[in-house]
């Protein structure tokens, strides 16, 4: 781990972190040096062009893969290595389960299912008026009710990080609308921190207290954007139709299209 003098630490930082795959072609730089921290219960979005590298800063934060150079730290008093839940474009519910049993799969698998934890699973439930489909198959719920279960499980094993790698981008427009909100309150309200990989602005905009913009391949932070409606007084419910969304998602666009046309 790399020795750190700030005296205010953030729940994640990446130092200088490089990736590289091989192919047939030999080695293909991914990641240049990327630099960003999140605070403890803040939501991050990282946004780029396609095959910039999104997904693989968040397959390196979950160890699933290891940095070649750099360091990812995490820091807290309460825990030693963090717990780190995963949504996907996919739900990958069972559909020989029952909802019930699809939440806590995870805690099967992690040979948690105790009372506790079931007794999370039913006040997670509850609290977000899921109780009434839990004895339902997955193949009788819609698309959005599919992707607020398959929170709830990942809720369920009780992660310090959410990862979420474009878990709406299976869904029709006017359903993502509505499931990317649901899904921003309940990790707001369950003080989660999260970190969002998308291609939509708006949905960059809209969920998240920070953007982070990505360069092209081998990809670097090219900037870094506080999201700040409350700040400016603007409720939630109406961050899409001010004024200060326009701002933010011309910005975006702008640094997105001047990243498309660099040689």
């Amino acid at each position: 781990m790399m020795p750190d003098n700030h005296q205010t630490k953030p729940f994640l930082r990446l130092d200088h972190v490089a990736f590289s795959y091989y192919s047939k072609l030999g080695e293909v730089k991914a990641l240049n040096d990327i630099n960003f921290t999140v605070e403890k219960g803040a939501f991050a979005a990282l946004v780029g062009p396609s095959g910039c590298g999104k997904s693989t800063i968040l397959s390196l934060i979950s160890g699933l893969l290891k940095p070649i150079k750099g360091y990812i730290t995490f820091y807290s008093d309460d825990f030693n290595a963090p717990r780190v839940g995963y949504m996907l474009q996919h739900d990958h519910l069972l559909e020989w389960r029952d909802v019930y049993h699809n939440i806590t799969l995870g805690l099967e698998i992690q040979k948690k299912k105790n009372n506790e934890n079931l007794e999370l699973v039913d006040n997670l439930l509850e609290k977000y008026n899921l109780s009434n489909v839990k004895n339902q198959k997955p193949s009788a719920l819609s698309g959005g009710m599919r992707q607020r279960i398959a929170l709830i499980r990942t809720l369920a094993t009780r992660p310090d990080l959410l990862l979420l790698d474009e878990p709406f981008s299976a869904l029709d427009y006017q359903t993502r609308l509505t499931v990317s909100k649901d899904v921003h309150d309940i990790i707001k309200s369950e003080q989660k921190t999260a970190i969002l990989v998308t291609h939509d602005i708006s949905e960059a905009i809209s969920m998240a207290d920070v953007v982070f913009v990505l360069t092209k391949s081998p990809c670097i932070i090219k900037d870094t954007i506080p999201i700040e409606f409350e700040a400016n007084g603007i409720n939630r419910e109406d961050i899409r139709k001010s004024s200060l969304f326009q701002v933010y998602f011309d910005k975006i666009w702008r640094e997105m299209q001047d990243e498309n046309t660099e040689k």
